[in-house]
C-alpha cells in the first residue's frame, strides 16, 4: 500500500524510537550488524527531527526557562546525532552500548514531551 501522507514515507513514527532503544539496551549485541545499522540510522532521523523541533521552538520562545531547556535539548540532540552517526558508520562493538541506548531513549522521550508541551503553549 502507498503512503497516504509524506510523513509515512519516513517509516514508523519517531515515538517508536523510545521502546526500540529500550529493547536495544536490554538485548545489546543479540542482533545482526545490519539490523543495528538500520536501527541507529533510523535513530539519526529521529535526532534530526529533534534538532529541527528544538531549534524552531527555541527561536520562537520568549520564556527564559523554556529557552534554556530547549537550548540544552538542542545541544543534546546534536551531540547524540554525531555519536550515533559514528556508530552507524563504524558498526557494533562500542563500550557502554546499553547505556547509550538508554540515553537515546531518554533524549527521544525528552524531545517528545518538551517539544509537544512547548508547541501546546503556542497553540493555546
Amino acid at each position: 500500500m502507498f503512503a497516504s501522507t509524506p510523513r509515512h514515507f519516513l517509516g514508523p513514527n519517531v515515538t517508536a524510537l523510545v521502546p526500540l532503544n529500550l529493547l536495544a539496551a536490554a538485548f545489546t549485541h543479540s542482533h545482526s550488524d545490519v539490523s543495528m545499522r538500520i536501527q541507529h540510522g533510523y535513530s539519526d532521523l529521529g535526532l534530526v527531527f529533534g534538532v529541527y523541533g528544538a531549534l524552531v521552538l527555541l527561536l520562537l520562545q520568549s520564556n527564559v526557562l523554556k529557552k534554556l531547556l530547549l537550548a540544552l535539548l538542542l545541544v543534546g540532540n546534536i551531540a547524540f546525532f554525531v555519536v550515533n552517526t559514528w556508530i552507524t558508520v563504524n558498526g557494533m562493538g562500542i563500550p557502554f552500548g546499553s547505556q547509550f541506548h538508554l540515553a537515546l531513549a531518554a533524549i527521544f522521550a525528552a524531545n517528545y514531551f518538551l517539544i509537544s508541551r512547548t508547541h501546546r503553549s503556542f497553540t493555546s
